[in-house]
């Protein structure tokens, strides 16, 4: 453990001498992987590893005295500030890997033993092994969701699109109008609010965003804990739903998506906040629109001649971008075009960057007349 924590300092030294040039290698990654045989991934784990410890002086006090295994290390790393790092430290202590990981997830740095998970935080790792002709079917099946809802997919919406497909029981994606797209179950508890849904035997916490997106569009279940069930309802009537998704052509409302697969029916007003289930309170959105309408990046309304109005979190009007931050993070005034002064040097803030190849090509002979040495002044001869 002590040979850890010398490790990670000598990695951080040799990676701020740029050694990997001196012996040859194009980036550090390829010199550590070379040199000391670690995997690449391996390999930025141990270097993140290196530059928290960096910043976490009793964390590499107990490593060194060998109270603490560098497994626990790298788990406490992703969430201990040099606040909070004692808590972390006795929190830990007589933990096991397993546990220590239980303890950390679902937590962000800065946060504390005894604060309450966000399920947001936590990412579960899935690893496949596939041959060549499965890689390339992945690749054709992502660059087709892609292209579907026109815009790029991260690895979690690639992969529950996937599972939207095969959840729906159909070959394109289509659930029928007058039912839900699928049924997973999901506990909601009476009291504080709290999902979670069983996976493979195991219990893992929802999101508010992820429970009130499937309460918008759900059957209904009941108490299940009793000996008196309740009757199966659902969130919207049949009939609404398939004259909502028959209105919107079956496919996402929001200006650009092209999504027509996987969609579902969104209160526009939330049912918390009094929304009904009057078709013209309905409106048909592609699944990752639909987290996004609930997680407050993108907000619906209707205005009084009853049309869809889109806008952004902030309030821009939706597909507008973000506003230029300047040199001192203050949003720009009067600028339309981004500047490139933040980018430099305090002796060349003057210098604009070329707006055309006109401009580009015409300081390109202004930089050859600046560089080309003048020719020595001939002398005069007598005639």
């Amino acid at each position: 453990m002590a040979l850890d924590v010398e490790e990670a300092a000598l990695l951080r030294r040799a990676r701020a001498a740029g050694v990997h040039r001196h012996f040859g290698f194009a980036t550090f990654a390829e010199y550590v992987e070379r040199a000391l045989g670690y995997a690449p991934g391996v390999a930025r784990e141990r270097m993140r590893v290196a530059d928290a410890l960096a910043a976490l002086p009793k964390m590499r006090a107990a490593m060194t005295a060998g109270d603490l295994a560098y497994s626990a290390a790298r788990e406490l790393t992703r969430v201990a500030t040099v606040d909070t790092e004692d808590k972390w430290l006795a929190a830990a202590a007589k933990q096991t890997v397993r546990q220590i990981e239980d303890l950390v997830s679902g937590r962000r740095p800065g946060d504390l033993p005894g604060d309450l998970p966000d399920p947001n935080a936590r990412l579960h790792e899935v690893r496949f092994l596939v041959t060549s002709a499965t890689l390339g079917k992945y690749t054709a099946t992502r660059r087709a969701e892609e292209d579907s809802c026109g815009h790029p997919l991260t690895d979690d919406e690639v992969l529950a699109a996937l599972c939207d497909s095969r959840l729906a029981g159909s070959g394109d994606g289509a659930p029928p109008a007058e039912r839900p797209l699928y049924q997973i179950a999901i506990t909601k508890c009476a009291d504080c609010g709290q999902g979670w849904h069983d996976v493979a035997g195991k219990t893992i916490a929802i999101s508010p965003t992820d429970l009130a997106q499937a309460a918008c569009d759900a059957d209904l279940l009941g108490r299940v804990d009793g000996d008196k069930l309740a009757r199966v309802t659902r969130s919207i009537p049949p009939k609404t739903r398939r004259a909502v998704v028959r209105r919107d052509r079956g496919r996402c409302v929001v200006p650009g998506c092209r999504n027509a697969r996987h969609v579902q029916v969104h209160h526009v007003v939330h049912r918390a906040k009094g929304g009904t289930h009057a078709a013209s309170g309905l409106a048909c959105l592609c699944s990752a629109h639909h987290r996004a309408a609930h997680d407050g990046r993108l907000k619906v309304e209707r205005d009084l001649r009853g049309r869809l109005r889109f806008s952004h979190g902030d309030g821009r009007p939706y597909g507008e971008p973000p506003p230029h931050v300047g040199v001192a993070g203050e949003p720009a005034t009067g600028d339309t075009v981004p500047r490139t002064a933040s980018h430099v040097g305090p002796r060349h803030r003057a210098a604009a960057a070329p707006t055309s190849r006109a401009e580009a090509a015409a300081g390109k002979v202004r930089d050859r007349r600046q560089r080309a040495p003048k020719a020595a002044p001939r002398s005069r001869r007598g005639r």
